[in-house]
């Protein structure tokens, strides 16, 4: 058997011993574990295969794993593939066609690589997004105030290829080891580009970038947003953070000390519950980074597509509601309340932050989706409420 068709079998044999839920980068790990004849270049071929497999979505789907394993290669690639020049030539003569070609030459429609589309919000390029999973996201790091010049002159001087997105942003290939060249946290943060610009409504307060506020990130998880909002507002801010899940608060602290971050107040609450009780503290800006599906983020993980149930959206949103509303209680009159998701969904988005109007009398001050599926980055939907 030839180097190629054994990747391919290899790849089918990943596939079908992969469990729903499990993410694929954990199960490929375990069974090259256990399987320690491949190389580096081995286990990069099969790995790539395996993702290439999850980004068709629903497409061909009567097609055997091993078919579907061949047309996604074709799909993802746009140049010559040693992989496809054996296992199929004419898809190889073909693979520099424009996408929309190449899905009209296999008579595929983009409904069928995400099938979830009638959910998706009404800004959403249907689409586009649906395409956008046939193409490697970009990483990102920003850069942390004061470390420009010196993350720059390390990525210079190591010869590693960047591409400064805007100040303090930088795109570099997935697969990018940030701790071999930066202090994680200190010089630089791993955050998507879209991640990154979801406190640009505050650039045109002038009110919040002069003073110390009282800010409650209520659903910090690592404390990613927290530390962002501390670099945005030039570190004029009084940090309260609180998540449900005591170890995620124990990151945090970890991640705190590595960004300088000393004065903060974190603490443990359960937002989803009915009798939820908050401090009588009110905040002058609150962060609600609500637990979503994560859709906007899927062409990351694009088997996450193939193991999603349509409930889990209601369920979400049910969620998401209860955790914002117990939230916003605590916000100062004028305050700024800022919902965010990484989900494309409507019943996530739009509809929650509808619900949250009517029921508090909001003022919406912005909501919109910072479409990364354009710009080989992550979907983000950011609202911004006030009273």
């Amino acid at each position: 058997m030839s180097r190629y068709r054994s990747h391919l079998a290899s790849a089918v044999k990943v596939l079908q011993t992969h469990k729903d839920g499990e993410p694929l980068v954990h199960h490929l790990k375990r069974f090259f574990a256990a399987n320690k004849k491949y190389g580096s270049k081995d286990r990069k071929q099969i790995s790539s295969l395996c993702y290439y497999f999850y980004r068709l979505g629903n497409a061909k789907e009567n097609e055997s794993v091993e078919e579907r394993i061949i047309i996604a290669t074709f799909l993802c690639n746009h140049s010559h593939n040693s992989f496809l020049e054996e296992i199929n030539p004419e898809f190889n003569e073909k693979i520099s066609l424009e996408i929309k070609s190449k899905i009209s030459f296999l008579d595929i429609d983009s409904n069928e690589i995400f099938p979830f589309q009638n959910e998706l919000g009404e800004a959403v390029d249907r689409e586009k997004y649906a395409l956008s999973f046939l193409e490697q996201p970009l990483f990102f790091l920003r850069i942390r105030p004061g470390k420009e010049m010196r993350v720059l002159e390390k990525l210079t001087n190591n010869n590693i290829e960047f591409e400064e997105v805007f100040t303090s942003c930088i795109a570099l290939q997935q697969g990018f080891k940030t701790d071999l060249f930066f202090s994680p946290n200190k010089e630089v943060v791993v955050q998507d580009r879209n991640s990154q610009i979801v406190f640009n409504h505050l650039k045109r307060q002038d009110g919040y970038l002069k003073k110390d506020i009282e800010v409650w990130d209520c659903c910090a998880a690592s404390g990613g947003k927290s530390i962002l909002l501390h670099d945005v507002l030039h570190g004029h801010v009084n940090l309260h953070v609180s998540d449900i899940r005591p170890n995620i608060l124990n990151n945090l602290r970890i991640r705190f000390k590595d960004a300088e971050i000393k004065n903060y107040h974190a603490f443990i609450t359960n937002l989803f519950e009915e009798q939820c009780v908050i401090s009588e503290k009110k905040y002058d800006l609150i962060i609600c980074d609500a637990p979503c599906t994560g859709s906007g983020t899927w062409s990351r993980t694009p088997e996450q597509t193939a193991f999603f149930h349509f409930s889990k959206i209601d369920k979400y949103a049910t969620m998401q509601l209860k955790i914002a509303s117990n939230a916003i209680s605590s916000l100062h009159s004028g305050g700024l309340f800022f919902y965010i998701t990484c989900s494309v969904f409507k019943k996530e988005n739009e509809d929650v932050v509808a619900a949250l109007k009517q029921i508090f009398h909001l003022q919406i001050l912005q909501m919109e989706y910072l479409k990364g599926y354009e710009i080989q980055a992550d979907t983000m939907f950011v609202a911004v409420l006030s009273f």
